[in-house]
């Protein structure tokens, strides 16, 4: 492994990866969205018209926590596979996946099959860790006072992608623009781009880590990997808070749009249109903010006030007297979420060496992948209640995190 100095050689180096990124989330951002429509809209014509609001609430719980729990065993062992056998042959592994996944997806749309839809979630899921990859590629090539600068960037880039991915997805189906478009266009499209992202990383990525191990195909060693998150003192306590946090964060960014079309009647192309909003949000925090308050502020500051300030915003959401302003503070949570999600990643490649990045950044993919299972699930099911209970859930849990922070996290 050798570090790039200069952040012009940097980018130059770093280019392929940061398109890879891009390119994958843009695939990822476009099609969340839509699934709300695709579960809850009855014109969409995927369940009968009898299922009632409740099921129709577990089912889209199931389908996001079906996803992020295979997303949970596929990120810490493609993660740590990635310290054996190198980043780019599992990062091609990823696309693959994506690929296929995708495919079944929009088959699913075609016959109106949720089963073939919850059989593409579980493949796109388990080969979801490409960004966990790509953090550790970014890190084998960082110098130690430049860290948070490139994960930032490494952010920024998903940011972008998630703010195209989103209004992407709400045009490819939306009918009214053109006839033949329809909620399987955006799954077509998702697994075109991952296809088209697997040729350009063959291609333009070269190898930033040696395989330095016999490799092992053990699916518990994902359940090892994601506990010792919790076994070493050197990250249990920022393991803690960042689960809390992204339970906390999943909750607004998984239920939002649930959320948009029960009080508002948001469309999939409104609902795309406002995530795009999030895009931006992480992009501004992210690509412009970052690295001027972590040379102003400690790490640790930058995570505890980003999280409180989230939990803030998305009161002020729930609380909102017209429409105008949900658009206005989604840019507001996003960025204090991008602040905080950056500083903790930072604090935990900080913990580690070079030969364990790929391992820790692993069990961050992991925590973020079983919080969001988790919390797919469980507010699944309260949102029966109503479907302002999601977003307090992530408020309080956010506030939690920041808490913590500050009360636990001492080194």
């Amino acid at each position: 492994m050798q570090t790039v100095s200069s952040k012009k050689s940097f980018m130059l180096a770093a280019s392929p990866l940061f398109l890879v990124i891009f390119i994958d989330s843009m695939g990822l951002g476009l099609v969340f969205p839509i699934l709300n429509s695709l579960l809850f809209d009855a014109n969409a014509h995927f369940f009968s018209h009898n299922l009632n609001t409740g099921l129709r609430n577990f089912l889209y719980g199931l389908t996001i926590c079906i996803y992020m729990f295979c997303w949970f065993f596929g990120a810490a062992f493609l993660g740590d596979l990635s310290d054996q056998m190198g980043r780019k042959k599992s990062l091609m592994i990823c696309l693959g996946g994506a690929v296929i996944g995708y495919l079944f997806s929009a088959i699913s749309v075609v016959f109106s099959s949720y089963t073939l839809l919850m059989i593409g979630r579980v493949i796109a899921g388990f080969t979801a860790g490409s960004q966990s990859i790509a953090q550790a590629a970014i890190v084998d090539i960082s110098e130690p006072e430049h860290k948070a600068r490139n994960l930032g960037l490494i952010l920024f880039f998903t940011s972008v992608g998630f703010a195209v991915g989103p209004v992407i997805g709400g045009l490819l189906s939306a009918s009214s623009l053109i006839s033949w478009f329809n909620f399987d266009t955006p799954f077509y499209f998702a697994a075109a781009i991952s296809f088209l992202n697997a040729i350009l990383l063959q291609y333009l990525f070269r190898e930033t880590f040696t395989k330095t191990g016999k490799i092992q195909f053990k699916l518990h060693h994902a359940i090892g990997i994601f506990l010792s998150a919790f076994k070493y003192d050197t990250i249990r306590e920022l393991s803690i808070i960042l689960l809390v946090m992204i339970f906390g964060w999943s909750g607004f960014y998984s239920f939002i749009s649930m959320y948009l079309l029960r009080i508002y009647q948001f469309t999939s192309l409104q609902n795309g249109f406002y995530m795009g909003l999030m895009g931006v949000g992480f992009g501004i925090g992210t690509g412009f903010l970052i690295d001027p308050l972590t040379k102003r502020f400690s790490l640790k500051s930058c995570a505890t006030a980003g999280c409180l300030l989230a939990a803030l915003g998305i009161v002020l959401t729930i609380l909102a007297p017209r429409v105008t302003f949900v658009w206005v503070y989604v840019v507001f949570i996003t960025i204090m979420v991008a602040i905080a999600y950056s500083t903790i990643l930072t604090l935990f490649s900080n913990q580690v060496d070079a030969s364990s990045q790929g391992w820790v950044m692993g069990i961050t993919g992991a925590i973020m992948a079983f919080a969001f299972g988790m919390n797919g699930f469980l507010l699944g099911v309260l949102a029966n209640f109503s479907p302002q209970v999601p977003l307090f859930v992530s408020a309080a849990c956010l506030l939690l995190a920041g808490v913590l922070m500050q009360l636990i996290f001492k080194k």
